[in-house]
């Protein structure tokens, strides 16, 4: 078992205590929370919650077993509320029913699917009854109860499912007073994926590719976490030079995204110039991706064990680019710093308090923005990050657009920084060591800083050393709720504009 993870089997009945307790005497952030069926080997099902200590390398993870003759717990959201998503899902996905919950309508399923059906249960098929009540919520219209905001003058403005442009679909419901937004509710998991129950029928090694497909933006942060959790689960050390491959290019990943980011702020103000210079960089940083790799987003690259092309081969090529994208990014920033109108549209927009995105467990830029120093390269490095990244802050006080937009910009210098020292440094090692069989019955934590902040993947092999388990958790299933904090006050043509400044992923919650 990995050193940094300390795991606590408590009763089901002291499980909220003792998490809440972990919150206040550790100020520990619930990272993760998920349930397991470990019915063929332990007779129960369990419910596991993923705490990292402030300050410390160090996770703590609580877990209680439930029996079949009693699937309730109680809820921990009230007193952690970053909780509401993982046990309204845990609902979904098990069947285990969280007494208490504020909110217990679900959250993964739509009106169409079946009730009493739940996939990540081991002995789940679909099932004759499933076929024939499929759509039945749909026919007889069945409502999602959205809240209503009643009072006088007070109307609904609908907002998808589905969208302009390419993205996946993702409803919001917006109550207003004129232009005015009084409260903003969304619904995801429109297109969910079923990727941890695809993860179970594949071997350790074929499910990298998986995860690298359940987000494009991510693409290596998902593969890297992946192939992080099973290396520590079968005690795989990778070499100096994987390990620096992997950096380098987690943190180019950054550099594109933050980059072509803050270039699309500018499609919320008008400011075409802004939106197409930060295109045109990023561009230029995907196409060096797909020379130094074959692939346009980084993928192909990661396996088990470390890496599969050296990218150092392209050194020269690498700081030519980088240095002219650190010319064109300057020239990129000076425009929009000096342009009035830009500025006056992101300052005082899209605030979310540094107290709501505590409680709600907010991670990566829109945490940065709010005044939370969040980074789990430096609370927990990985990697070569203990030799080449500063823990300098990136945080900002205001919590609005602005702010979003200059925590991306501080990261952008960052990891241009990197990149160069990096390339310039010398890595010794084989790109891959000898992975064997993943040891039955082990378990362990992978993680990574995406662009959007933390991605944790929790993996458990089964007897046969075969998957039982692939919990997955992207920044923005932790950010979505959120949304509508920042939102509530800004009048309704700038709802565009703040959700940009999140630019968080419908994909990342369809997993």
């Amino acid at each position: 078992m990995p050193e940094n993870e300390e795991y606590k089997e408590v009763g089901k009945s002291e499980f909220r205590s003792y998490c809440i307790a972990l919150c206040l005497s550790k100020k520990a952030v619930l990272r993760l929370m998920f349930a397991t069926d470990e019915r063929e080997t332990d007779n129960c099902f369990k419910i596991y919650a993923v705490f990292s200590e402030q300050g410390t390398d160090i996770f703590h993870i609580p877990f209680f077993k439930l029996r079949e003759d009693d699937l309730t717990f109680r809820s921990i959201t009230d007193g952690i509320p970053a909780a509401h998503w993982y046990e309204r899902e845990i609902m979904d996905m098990f069947g285990l029913v969280p007494k208490y919950h504020p909110d217990p309508r679900r959250l993964v399923f739509h009106d169409s699917f079946p009730a009493d059906s739940h996939p990540l249960r081991k002995d789940w098929e679909i099932s004759e009854k499933d076929l024939k009540e499929w759509g039945e919520g749909m026919v007889r219209k069945v409502p999602y109860d959205f809240l209503e905001v009643e009072g006088e003058g007070v109307y609904e403005i609908p907002v998808g499912p589905v969208h302009a442009g390419i993205i996946e679909p993702g409803h919001f419901r917006i109550s207003a007073v004129g232009e005015t937004i009084l409260y903003l509710e969304t619904r995801m998991f429109y297109t969910h994926k079923g990727i941890e129950k695809h993860f179970e029928g594949m071997s350790f090694h074929e499910g990298v590719k998986l995860a690298e497909r359940v987000s494009g933006t991510s693409t290596f942060s998902h593969s890297t976490a992946y192939c992080m959790a099973v290396e520590r689960m079968a005690g795989i050390t990778i070499t100096e030079k994987a390990k620096a491959i992997r950096t380098f290019l987690l943190e180019l990943e950054r550099l594109y995204n933050h980059i072509g980011d803050i270039g699309f702020l500018c499609a919320g103000t008008g400011l075409t110039v802004g939106n197409a210079t930060g295109s045109k960089i990023k561009e230029r940083l995907l196409r060096l991706n797909d020379r130094l790799t074959k692939s346009r987003f980084l993928r192909g690259i990661n396996t088990i064990g470390g890496v599969t092309k050296d990218i150092f081969l392209h050194a020269d090529d690498i700081s030519l680019t980088i240095d002219t994208v650190a010319k064109e990014y300057k020239g990129l920033m000076k425009l929009l710093l000096g342009s009035v109108s830009h500025i006056e549209r992101l300052e005082n927009a899209g605030i979310l308090s540094k107290n709501r995105a505590l409680k709600l467990g907010v991670t990566g830029i829109a945490a940065k923005a709010s005044g939370i120093d969040d980074d789990i390269r430096s609370s927990h490095p990985h990697l070569i990050y203990n030799k080449i990244f500063e823990p300098a802050t990136f945080t900002r006080q205001e919590g609005d657009v602005f702010a979003r937009m200059m925590a991306r910009a501080e990261e952008t210098k960052c990891s241009m920084h990197m990149i160069k020292t990096i390339i310039e440094g010398q890595h010794e090692g084989d790109l891959q060591v000898k992975a064997d069989d993943i040891p039955p019955n082990s378990h362990a934590l992978g993680y990574t800083e995406t662009p959007r902040g933390s991605v944790f993947y929790w993996v458990k092999s089964d007897g046969e050393g075969r998957p039982l388990r692939v919990k997955l958790r992207s920044p923005s299933f932790c950010n979505w709720p959120s949304v509508p904090f920042a939102i509530q006050g800004n009048i309704v043509p700038d709802l565009p504009l703040c959700n940009k400044s999140f630019n968080l992923s419908y994909s990342g919650c369809n997993m």
